[in-house]
């Protein structure tokens, strides 16, 4: 009698560990043979022989035939390898992101495609309920167009605002939506959906998007500043996110840089987003000239000169002393700061990079980082969408049964 004989239930869960880990590398490399996989994995032959064999007839992967088979120069006589690809179709994953001011959201294939997005502008800060039945209406709409059942979804990522929890799903608070206190989230849309969800803060959507398809890839840390009706704040070590008991945001937003300034929501005063935000900046263009939202920022800032130069000088002074602070408490490859109007995030950046060269040097790795991005909502949702296909190949079949109640 073999030791699986002895231990069946340790060699299932042997065995699919193995499966996900063959799995994950093909949806990492794109497509992959069976010897390569024995190479990466470490795995036996025939075990990989094995694994192939039943990923192939669960419909999780296929073979590349002819053209679509990479050619390889100078191959060696022999038979020729088969490689093998995610199948597409056999699954797929939503990602969300929400704040006070507006949602989006993406349906990507199991092989990371995108098959159709969403996004609208609320003309107010809707309820928490009325927030939930919003996202839920965009991924309804998005799941019947697409012709996909929830039957396919490997689950539902999130990006929401305010201080989560990443361990339960639940926003613990978020003034700007009524109703958002100790909110059960991924509780409630697993209610309306029965499928995975995880959430995460958006400022640590927005930087693991940064990080794997925007500006800061390749660096091996970042700090980002997500500057809207607040500020939000993600580091990133090692391509991971810091977390701190499950959560992975960094209350930036809520540093003290006025002990006698302005009362916050946070029961704080003098809090750094309440001197930088889109409204702190509409509000200063608006003494030169009408501003209304952040396209009349994005606007103004484009046609510049020294009167806007000026209107903007003391919002300009707060965020280079919150990206100082943070570069000599953490000392980051790189600081990103991402707006919502390209030549804001252009002006932070800049100011933040003079006052570098002048103050800073000191402090920290040689070199300074500071990258300025604009707001993308589509790689945001990406980036959630992320969240579901770690979960998923991290944990498999459990993560579906844990999460749903299935036996």
């Amino acid at each position: 009698m073999t030791q699986d004989d002895q231990h069946p239930e340790r060699a299932h869960l042997i065995r699919e560990r193995n499966q996900r880990l063959v799995l994950r590398l093909i949806f990492r490399q794109g497509t992959l043979s069976q010897s390569k996989a024995v190479q990466r994995t470490g795995l036996k032959a025939p075990t990989v022989f094995r694994i192939f064999s039943d990923l192939e007839k669960r419909g999780l992967i296929e073979s590349i035939h002819g053209d679509d088979t990479p050619s390889v120069k100078n191959r060696k006589k022999g038979r020729r390898p088969v490689n093998y690809r995610i199948r597409a179709d056999a699954a797929y994953v939503v990602g969300v992101d929400f704040w006070a001011r507006s949602a989006a959201a993406v349906i990507q294939d199991f092989a990371g495609n995108l098959i159709a997005a969403r996004d609208l502008c609320f003309a107010s800060p809707p309820s928490a309920e009325d927030a939930l039945d919003i996202i839920s209406g965009l991924i309804r709409d998005m799941l019947s167009e697409s012709a996909i059942s929830t039957e396919k979804l490997l689950g539902i990522g999130v990006g929401a605002p305010g201080s989560v929890s990443a361990t339960t799903g639940v926003v613990q608070f978020y003034a700007r939506i009524p109703g958002m206190i100790e909110y059960p989230l991924a509780h409630r849309l697993r209610q309306r959906f029965s499928v995975p969800i995880v959430v995460s803060n958006n400022a640590s959507i927005v930087a693991l998007a940064e990080h794997r398809y925007g500006q800061a890839q390749g660096v091996s840390s970042l700090f980002l500043f997500l500057v809207r009706a607040g500020v939000g704040g993600a580091f990133i070590q090692n391509g991971k996110l810091v977390s701190d008991r499950s959560r992975t945001a960094f209350e930036v937003g809520h540093l003290s840089i006025d002990p006698a300034g302005k009362a916050c929501s946070c029961g704080n005063r003098g809090c750094l987003e309440l001197y930088l935000n889109e409204d702190t900046v509409c509000d200063a263009l608006s003494s030169l000239q009408p501003c209304n939202g952040i396209e009349d920022v994005e606007r103004i800032l484009a046609a510049g000169g020294p009167e806007v130069d000026a209107a903007i000088a003391p919002i300009l002074e707060v965020s280079t002393h919150a990206v100082r602070d943070i570069r000599r408490l953490l000392a980051p490859e790189a600081v990103v700061i991402v707006t919502r109007s390209a030549n804001l995030s252009e002006r932070l950046a800049a100011a933040a990079l003079v006052d570098y060269a002048h103050n800073d040097r000191r402090f920290g790795s040689p070199g300074a980082r500071i990258i300025a991005s604009e707001y993308s909502a589509t790689l945001a949702c990406k980036a959630a969408c992320d969240l579901i296909y770690e979960e998923y190949f991290a944990r498999g079949r459990e993560l579906r049964n844990a999460e749903t109640g299935q036996e």
